[in-house]
């Protein structure tokens, strides 16, 4: 015996700081934000930020640019709901400029800035649920994001990069009978998340 007692430590005792990922939610996810936390039970006691090179240097590529060549820039920040990084841009250029832009495009861009809200929920449940063994509900997911993707398409001709908004407001009216589209969606889209609902919990 040497006289020490290491092993006479309570399990409260021994208790050591551990590191997590934060981000990005889903491994196919490159080049977004990742936080490497480093963790004192619940408290956070470092924080090892990862920029994704999605980010970096976007800025600096703005400065030689006028506020509408930087637009589509917006469109690759946020590859799933492209629509609303646009939508912060035009609101900070409307908001220095004193613009003021019409009934219409403000409600065709809350419009659009909801269906990318929608299409970024169903992309994080899904895939969620695919990291945890369940395959169907992303495929029914996948099937609304489509139906979403092409309200995008008949809007500015573009599923991805869209640069519809523009400072003071859209690019081009909605076509003809897109908004009765887009209304039985909305009135058949809880159905779905009904289903989903009850296969997750």
């Amino acid at each position: 015996m040497d006289g020490k007692f290491d092993d006479a430590l309570t399990g409260e005792q021994k208790i050591r700081n551990f590191n997590i990922n934060f981000g990005p939610q889903h491994p196919a996810a490159h080049g977004v934000l990742r936080l490497v936390l480093e963790l004192d039970g619940e408290i956070v006691e470092r924080c090892d930020p990862h920029i994704g090179l999605l980010h970096r240097g976007t800025e600096k590529l703005m400065e030689s640019r006028t506020y509408l060549q930087n637009l589509p820039y917006f469109d690759r920040l946020d590859y799933v709901a492209p629509m609303n990084q646009e939508h912060a841009w035009c609101l900070a250029i409307e908001k220095l400029t004193g613009v003021e832009i019409p009934r219409r495009a403000s409600l065709i861009r809350v419009l659009y800035s909801e269906i990318g809200r929608i299409l970024n929920h169903i992309l994080n449940i899904t895939t969620q649920a695919l990291d945890v063994g369940a395959l169907t509900p992303p495929l029914w997911g996948f099937e609304e994001r489509e139906k979403l993707m092409v309200f995008y398409e008949r809007a500015c001709g573009a599923r991805l990069h869209a640069a519809y908004f523009r400072p003071g407001g859209v690019h081009q009216d909605l076509p003809p009978d897109l908004i009765d589209d887009i209304d039985t969606w909305a009135d058949e889209f809880p159905r779905v998340i009904a289903d989903i609902d009850g296969l997750l919990t």
